[in-house]
């Protein structure tokens, strides 16, 4: 009999084991089919108008002088006075007495050619007699005055002393100009790049006593490519005869080494050439008082970068380069908040940004107007229509 319980009660439990299962197998609960709920993607957009925009076009360029001279004497002599503001640095102006040589030995020859100008003319004078009385001498002898020769009547001693005075007279006048000479002054406002005069030196013409750049205006060549070329109003390139551009395009220049500080100036002349290697056109610009200028002056041989005003783009927007796709059209969002796509014409590009031309076709084919909400990155799985979540961000971004 225990033998027989002892294989009963595990069949027992197998068996209500197996019920139980069943039983909870009956009550599972069949399972439903869940669509997943389609969210949404975030996009950053920007809202741009459709009107005219006058895009910069940048340039660079190295300050160049105007007038740049080399101040060399032309008379020799000892430097007896070096002007305080002969120094290098300075700012000097026009006529400034900057350096004086021994003026003796010029005072000594103005002195000998005074002397000789007093005697040409005091020969002029005898000659002058001289040749009076000759011709009442010749009337007196009763013969005719038109048979006498010019030398009886003196007419080439004559002659011979008023080249005497012209000769001494061009003389002294060399010798006042040396005197003159002897000051070296300043031909025009300038600041001073180098100075090599100093007192007891020997000057001589060959010898360079420093040298000077023009505080009046610099100058800064300018390269534009062929496409910057185009949206740019050019100066004409005119004879000397001809008035200048009343019009001349105003250029602000900056600088790296000085952050925060610009200067202005205009373009003045074009070029009449083309670097046949590059195709790169020159223009010039000047600006005017650059060692006067406020809160910096801008010195000859500094780096600046140039940002001249373009053409007008007529009915354009403004949108980020990574906006535009293949070149080709962009994506907004309509007020639907849903995507559309919109072919674009890429009309110019500035730096990280590039202005679009869109056709009123193009705008009532998709739907939506001007002002614009643009998605600054798209996705590759863009799809028209597709609803969207945008996010307005900075244009300046």
């Amino acid at each position: 009999m225990k033998i027989f319980l002892k294989l009963l009660i595990p069949i027992v439990f197998i068996i209500l084991a197996f019920l139980f299962v069943k039983v909870l197998i009956g009550q599972k609960r069949p399972d439903v089919a869940r669509v997943a709920e389609e969210i949404a993607p975030q996009v950053d957009v920007i809202t741009v108008n459709i009107e005219d925009h006058q895009p910069p076009v940048l340039s660079y360029g190295t300050v160049q002088s105007y007038f740049e001279t080399t101040l060399t004497p032309q008379v020799s002599g000892q430097i007896i006075d070096v002007a305080k503001q002969f120094r290098v640095g300075n700012i000097v102006r026009k006529g400034a007495l900057l350096a004086r040589i021994d003026a003796a030995d010029y005072e000594a020859a103005l002195a000998r050619q005074s002397s000789d100008l007093t005697d040409a003319r005091r020969t002029l004078l005898e000659e002058n007699i001289k040749a009076k009385q000759a011709t009442e001498d010749w009337i007196a002898s009763g013969r005719n005055l038109k048979s006498a020769s010019d030398f009886v009547l003196r007419k080439p001693q004559l002659e011979a002393a008023h080249a005497s005075i012209k000769s001494a007279a061009a003389a002294e006048a060399k010798a006042k100009a040396d005197i003159d000479r002897t000051m070296i002054r300043a031909p025009y406002d300038a600041v001073v790049i180098e100075r090599m005069a100093s007192l007891g030196n020997y000057a001589s013409p060959q010898q360079a006593l420093g040298k000077l750049v023009a505080t009046e205006k610099v100058e800064v060549r300018l390269p534009l490519t062929a496409e910057q070329a185009t949206n740019v109003q050019l100066p004409r390139i005119l004879d000397v005869t001809s008035e200048r551009n009343a019009d001349q395009q105003e250029v602000v220049f900056t600088s790296v080494t000085k952050a925060d500080v610009e200067w202005r100036g205009k373009l003045v002349r074009t070029e009449p050439s083309v670097d046949p290697k590059n195709q790169v056109a020159y223009v010039i610009a000047e600006i005017k008082k650059p060692y006067q200028a406020d809160p910096e002056p801008l010195v000859v041989g500094s780096f600046v970068n140039a940002r001249i005003p373009g053409r007008v783009i007529h009915d354009s927007c403004k949108v980020p380069e990574a906006a535009l796709v293949n070149d080709a059209y962009i994506w907004v969002v309509d007020d639907n908040n849903e995507l559309r796509r919109i072919d674009a014409q890429r009309v110019y590009g500035y730096a990280t940004s590039v202005y679009l031309r869109i056709s009123d076709q193009a705008l009532k084919d998709s739907g939506v107007e001007s002002p614009l909400r643009v998605v600054t990155r798209p996705l590759a799985t863009f799809k028209h229509g597709r609803v969207v979540k945008p996010v307005l961000v900075s244009s300046k971004r």
